[in-house]
Parts: C-alpha cells; structure tokens; sequence
C-alpha cells in the first residue's frame, strides 16, 4: 500500500488527537499499511522524544478509572487489554495508592 504520509507523520497525527499506548499506536499504524520495521523505528522515536510513555497513559487511565470507583483488579485488567506492562501497571496502582485513590489490593475496603 503506497503512503502519502512517513510513518512518523501519522503517528505524530494520531497522538496529536489523542494519547495511545504503544500497542495501540502500533496497531494503528499496522492498519495504515505502514511496514514493521518502520513501525518499530517510529515507536521507538516516538519513546524517545517522549510523545509515547506507556507508564504516564496507566497512571492518568488508572486515575480516571479509580475516579469512577473501580478497584485495583479491574482496573488492571483494563490496562492489560490496552498493552500496559506488569511494570507500568503496578506503578500506576502503586501511586493510586499513595493517593488513596483506589483500593490496591482488590478486596473492596
């Protein structure tokens, strides 16, 4: 499929309309036609200049989430399905935690 925009182009129009994580920009990317190897470059430039940081995304989804009562365990859940990282994850509920914003174990109290 033939582009009329870099691979960087568009990523940096996709996150310019809203915050992804970087399976999802990947995805979208792929969708676009765009080859692996050109994903991954722009993935990690896109890392790089801090357009794209998984961690920030789990902790500002993870608020919103807690935010609307939701505990630890679904909200992990959530994030797992948007490609977040066990690390970022724990992160993200570690500092909901601190907040107080969410109960991190699961248990409902």
């Amino acid at each position: 499929m033939a582009q009329t925009k870099s691979c960087k182009g568009a990523a940096l129009s996709l996150l310019g309309r809203q915050p992804y994580t970087t399976r999802r920009l990947w995805d979208k990317l792929a969708q676009k036609g765009y080859p692996d190897g050109e994903v991954e470059e722009t993935i990690g430039w896109c890392v790089e200049e801090g357009y794209l940081n998984d961690g920030e995304w789990a902790l500002r989804a993870a608020a919103r989430k807690a935010g609307k009562g939701w505990d630890a365990y679904r909200i992990k859940a959530y994030l797992r399905y948007y490609g977040i990282g066990r690390e970022d994850i724990d992160d993200a509920l570690e500092a909901l935690a601190r907040m107080g914003d969410t109960d991190e174990d699961g248990d409902g109290e």
